[in-house]
């Protein structure tokens, strides 16, 4: 599997109305504009998205049952609590890298939920096969999820040049023989 795009119902999933009241924005996109928020969420595992997971911690579960064990039958296990990233505009980028180079075995996928619109310069980059190294950035809206063999491909993020903020959350899972247990990875 190289990557593919789902759809998935974000009025019963509600991830942008969590994190908009979480971060207390009207527009996650311009999360950039709030020192305070700038401040408190510089990374994926101690920020107020993170803190605040209990909240939706159901409603995640419920969202790995039903979307992504619809989509692939059987899962084993998946990360929870799941990583949350903040790409300000004019900031960040990521060591491009495939998650083997960091210990991550085969077998794993990942599964990245973008809570704003993203493109270009302010969203993940993937090559096109293993080894390619042609990066380029996914187009994607809320209500989609984007599923990838993260251990094998390489991916990373760019300086953010648009004038839109990225927050979006991702976590792996290993399909095979269920239930789906919730698993720090």
């Amino acid at each position: 599997m190289e990557h593919v795009i789902l759809d998935y119902d974000s009025s019963r999933y509600q991830f942008q109305d969590w994190a908009c009241e979480v971060l207390g924005l009207s527009h996650l996109e311009k999360a950039h504009c709030s020192d305070e928020v700038r401040m408190l969420n510089k990374s994926p595992t101690l920020n107020q998205l993170a803190s605040s997971f209990p909240v939706i911690v159901d409603t995640y579960r419920s969202f790995v049952l039903n979307v992504l064990v619809k989509e692939f039958g059987e899962i084993a296990s998946y990360q929870s609590p799941p990583s949350f990233r903040f790409h300000y505009c004019g900031l960040g980028s990521s060591v491009f890298h495939r998650d083997r180079d960091f210990g991550v075995e085969d077998g794993k996928l990942n599964v990245w939920v973008p809570l704003t619109d993203v493109w270009g310069d302010n969203s993940l980059w993937i090559e096109s096969e293993v080894g390619a190294k042609d990066y380029r950035p996914i187009k994607m809206n809320p209500g989609q999820i984007l599923i990838f063999d993260g251990v094998n491909l390489g991916h990373g993020s760019k300086i953010n040049t648009t004038n839109s903020t990225r927050i979006s959350f991702d976590f792996r899972l290993l399909l095979g023989e269920g239930p789906a247990v919730p698993a720090s990875y």
